[in-house]
């Protein structure tokens, strides 16, 4: 693909959305690319666990548009096992189209393995418009270790993947790239309370703006799930994610 093709496709990085993908959100083409005061209510229930809030069970479904128009889907999916902790799964499908043509796909698998509130592993599979990028990181000691395709990575290892579906996100200034396992340095700030309609229908959310080497803008609900996350492609485009179905 040449790059004015790429350019005119923008490119969708994600997850960042994931949520980027992300998800997420996140998260999700290369260029295309929670709340504590909302989930208070459930901090003393899950100190235990390890978590500053309570995390959902059950898949949750977004629908990916550019300038309203559908492009793509993630699904995020949490499975709790007992004693052996929390697998977060975020799976980001993109395909754009042209007069019925597919000119751009993209589509990213990535695992999270918590337990106890910590970061053990985080693996990822992304096929970028046909070019490969595999991550693999696993916890030594307070360090995340392991490789981007053939290069070798260590971080720290209290690092937030930039999903963002972890509502400690809004109170970090590095979140962890899960396309390249990079430390991507961010700033955030917090924009207010707001009604958003959805298709799950009307809800209560907070307004995140993230913004630095990570640029989105994330809408938590009251129980600290994303419902809706954005960015601005380079045309000016958006690039929205809306919760279209969960539990």
């Amino acid at each position: 693909m040449s790059v004015s093709r790429r350019q005119l496709l923008l490119k969708i990085t994600y997850s960042a959305l994931a949520l980027t993908a992300g998800v997420g959100m996140a998260t999700a083409m290369s260029g295309i690319a929670r709340a504590d005061s909302l989930v208070a209510n459930t901090q003393s229930a899950s100190a235990a666990a390890g978590f500053p809030f309570t995390p959902p069970e059950g898949r949750f479904i977004y629908t990916i548009t550019r300038d309203g128009d559908p492009i793509g889907t993630q699904k995020l999916d949490f499975l709790h096992d007992g004693d052996k902790g929390l697998t977060v799964i975020t799976d980001v499908s993109i395909d754009v189209r042209m007069l019925g043509l597919s000119f751009y796909k993209f589509t990213q698998h990535i695992e999270e393995t918590w337990q106890d509130g910590v970061l053990l592993s985080m693996t990822s599979d992304t096929l970028d418009d046909g070019e490969e990028r595999k991550v693999d990181l696993r916890r030594k000691g307070d360090r995340l270790q392991g490789k981007f395709n053939a290069k070798k990575r260590d971080v720290p290892g209290n690092l937030i993947p930039s999903t963002l579906w972890h509502p400690d996100a809004i109170n970090q200034t590095t979140v962890l790239d899960t396309v390249r396992a990079r430390q991507h340095q961010v700033t955030v700030a917090d924009k207010g309370e707001v009604a958003l309609v959805l298709p799950v229908g009307q809800i209560e959310a907070r307004h995140f703006s993230f913004t630095g080497e990570l640029n989105r803008d994330v809408w938590y609900g009251p129980d600290g799930v994303i419902l809706k996350a954005e960015m601005k492609a380079k045309d000016g485009s958006i690039i929205r994610q809306e919760l279209l179905d969960r539990p």
